[in-house]
Parts: C-alpha cells; sequence; structure tokens
C-alpha cells in the first residue's frame, strides 16, 4: 500500500512537472547591445528590464500554460519583456474578446 502511495504521489509530482512552460533562451545581450546603439545607460536599462522580466517568468514557469508560452514565444522578438506582456495578457482574467482593432495615425 505504501508503494502505490509513493508511486502516485511520485507520478503527480511529475506531471505537474511537466506541464510547466518551458522559457526560451534569448540572446539578451544581442538585443540590448542592437537596441541601445553607443548607449551604455540604455544598455544597462534594457538589461535590467529584461532581467526582471525573465525572472518573473522563470518564477511563474508552472503556472503557465505551455501553449500560451509558444505562442507568445513567436512574436516576443527575442525580449523577455515583450513575452512577458503577451504571457501576462494571454492568461489576464479581465481579457475581453478582440472586437474592434486601435489603429494609428499621423495626423
Amino acid at each position: 500500500m505504501v508503494i502505490k502511495t509513493v508511486l502516485a504521489l511520485s507520478t503527480l509530482v511529475l506531471s505537474n512537472l511537466a506541464m510547466a512552460a518551458d522559457i526560451p533562451r534569448f540572446k539578451v545581450e544581442a538585443i540590448c547591445k542592437e537596441i541601445s546603439g553607443n548607449s551604455h545607460e540604455m544598455y544597462d536599462f534594457c538589461i535590467e528590464q529584461e532581467q526582471k522580466s525573465y525572472d518573473q517568468l522563470r518564477d511563474n514557469a508552472e503556472s503557465i500554460d505551455p501553449r500560451t508560452m509558444r505562442y507568445c514565444t513567436e512574436g516576443a522578438g527575442d525580449s523577455y519583456e515583450v513575452l512577458l506582456f503577451c504571457v501576462e495578457d494571454e492568461t489576464s482574467d479581465d481579457a475581453e474578446p478582440y472586437s474592434h482593432p486601435k489603429s494609428f495615425s499621423f495626423d
């Protein structure tokens, strides 16, 4: 009986671990260098923002649906900040159906 209980608990734990979303590995330094040009301050700011976003994704990975992570990774452009925004937007409780797209104007 004890062995069956241990096996059942082990299976449950392993299945929960398997459901955790994998966080992609982005080349953050290269992206921040490209974005910041020659500005050391902008580079440092970019790295800080990307690190904060990555840490938040990592800390919440087990609660992120892997399908949401895959979908959001496609449009993230190698940015954890954009990835986090997408994941939060897709999993928001108050998310409304998309009905009226916003438009941009130079006027």
